[in-house]
């Protein structure tokens, strides 16, 4: 009789637990890189239960985002990590215009930098004038922050010498193929400073505004709302463990990141100081401030790289966010 009542109750745990997996809603996210410790908020979402208690099972698909934004416009993914300023572009272009949305800053400001060897003596943005620089190409947020750096410092593009390199900035810099290049704070500088390279380096977020990375998703996936908010919430505060906990996050990416050294927790710091700002001490993470929308629609518009009338809080929503959650 006990031996039964035992394998009773080995049976009906069994059925709980593949009821509860059962129970969860699955979610699949994209995340617009190879996987690294800067996704080190959604890996610890999963590995710390924080999605599970949320009620939800997240799957990653790793890759860039022209291959990601794709399938989340098919509703092959629910949500993708990608740039501000992709959702303004996609949902204004003059043909077949996508109907994306920002719903989380992962970024407060745009993680983008210029870098370059101490001796080329380019410490200010007013040096860039006559000189050789080099960015992936001419799209995307990286050049964004060189429009608005040139802006900002009185210079017209030809005014400068610019190299379409790739994702080759490293190589680009150290053999001299340009004097200076658009890179990001927590990447390339961190990389040449631990080979010990001096470098001079300027942050592109004093002068482009916009939000950094974030969480983008379809008009369509906002028809689910208390979902989107489930995982906004849960996303929310995995950021902010975190913040508090970058040990634990850190452990989490190892998970995901192949032979991740902790040479590369300098990268997740780097990182986590992206996540603040004035705004989300008065919000909550995550917030997208509109003044920076603003700004930055009006900087698209101004130098043709898109042509609208829509308003800045067509493109982003601050509606599915938790208010409050990790705010000073």
């Amino acid at each position: 009789m006990v031996r039964l009542r035992h394998v009773i109750l080995v049976v009906l745990f069994c059925f709980l637990t593949l009821a509860s997996a059962q129970d969860k809603q699955k979610l699949r996210v994209g995340l617009g890189y190879l996987p690294d410790v800067q996704f080190a908020p959604f890996y610890a979402g999963v590995v710390e239960g924080i999605y599970a208690k949320a009620g939800l099972e997240v799957e990653f698909q790793h890759g860039f985002v022209t291959e990601l934004y794709p399938l989340l416009a098919q509703g092959k993914l629910d949500f993708v990590v990608g740039d501000a300023e992709d959702v303004i572009a996609l949902r204004t272009q003059a043909e077949n215009p996508v109907p994306f949305v920002y719903l989380l800053a992962l970024y407060q400001h745009v993680p983008n930098a210029l870098f370059s060897l101490k001796k080329a003596g380019i410490t200010s943005i007013e040096d860039l004038k006559g000189k050789r620089v080099g960015i992936p190409g001419m799209f995307g947020t990286s050049y964004t922050s060189l429009q608005a750096i040139l802006e900002a410092a009185g210079l017209q593009e030809s005014d400068i010498t610019l190299e379409q390199i790739g994702f080759t900035q490293i190589e680009a810099i150290m053999s001299n193929r340009v004097d200076v290049a658009m890179g990001f704070i927590n990447n390339e500088p961190i990389i040449l400073k631990n080979q010990g390279v001096e470098l001079s380096v300027i942050s592109a977020g004093d002068y482009n505004t916009s939000a950094g990375n974030g969480v983008i998703t379809t008009d369509a996936m906002l028809e689910k709302a208390d979902l989107v908010r489930s995982f906004l919430a849960a996303t929310q505060e995995a950021m902010q463990l975190t913040i508090k906990e970058p040990e634990t996050a850190f452990k989490a990416a190892k998970q995901y990141v192949e032979n991740l050294g902790d040479e590369r927790m300098e990268v997740l710091i780097t990182s986590i100081g992206l996540y603040t700002s004035d705004y989300t001490a008065k919000m909550g993470l995550g917030f997208s401030n509109p003044e920076g929308w603003a700004s930055t629609l009006e900087l698209l518009k101004r130098t043709s790289r898109v042509s609208t009338d829509l308003p800045a809080q067509t493109f982003y929503s601050n509606d599915y966010l938790s208010p409050g959650l990790g705010k000073d």
